[in-house]
């Protein structure tokens, strides 16, 4: 996709997939003006353009971090509400901020460690948008899921219908030329310090998308 003018090569090697798995999350799990959506990862990198894109389109948001540094970082995105999960019962606060009556979705990134946390924040006839796992095999709460009509949506962003990708192509080139996203780089290095690259990634630090420049 051509890049738009004012969008540095860095911040473009930052959104394609997390943006465009982002968007389709956001879409499937029906976020729209008045409703209420739990961003599972909300300072990772399709976590991040979750909030954005569901603070789009009116949407409060609920996002779950795991330290306060990564707290700003989804504060900045647009995040409505930040729990930090390793601090504090995210079902408390999820039933605080809602009154007591749970999200209407949940953008996921990992179903294997949170299933068992739906039962605590989900309302009726909600919709749980899921791009990850990490692990193959998940053990889901079938009784809560089935007596609250809850919606488990399963996607791939490489098996994107085309009219949504084509809608999806459109909608953030526009936000990128208006220089209504952020994007969150972390650290740039050159090509020839590639292996200190890696590492920055693997130490888990980095707090956001690492780029490998070779200008």
């Amino acid at each position: 996709m051509p890049l738009p003018a004012n969008i540095s090569m860095e911040a473009g090697a930052c959104f394609g997939i997390p943006a465009y798995t982002a968007y389709q999350a956001v879409v499937l799990a029906g976020c729209d003006d008045g409703s209420s959506v739990l961003v599972a990862g909300g300072a990772g990198a399709v976590g991040h353009y979750a909030i954005q894109f569901a603070k789009k389109r009116n949407a409060t948001v609920i996002t779950t971090v795991s330290s306060p540094s990564k707290g700003e970082i989804a504060r900045r995105a647009g995040a409505d509400h930040v729990i930090d999960y390793r601090r504090e019962d995210v079902g408390e606060r999820v039933m605080a901020i809602t009154a007591k009556r749970g999200v209407d979705a949940v953008i996921e990134l990992d179903l294997a460690a949170n299933a068992r946390l739906l039962p605590a924040v989900l309302a009726p006839n909600a919709v749980v948008a899921i791009y990850g796992s990490g692990a193959p095999d998940v053990s889901i709460p079938f009784q809560f899921l089935l007596q609250n009509s809850i919606a488990l949506k399963f996607f791939l962003v490489y098996l994107m219908p085309p009219q949504l990708r084509a809608r999806a192509t459109a909608d953030i080139t526009g936000m990128l030329e208006r220089g209504e996203l952020i994007h969150n780089v972390a650290q740039i290095f050159d090509l020839d310090e590639i292996v200190a690259a890696h590492e920055a990634v693997e130490s888990g630090k980095a707090m956001g998308n690492v780029v490998v420049s070779t200008a």
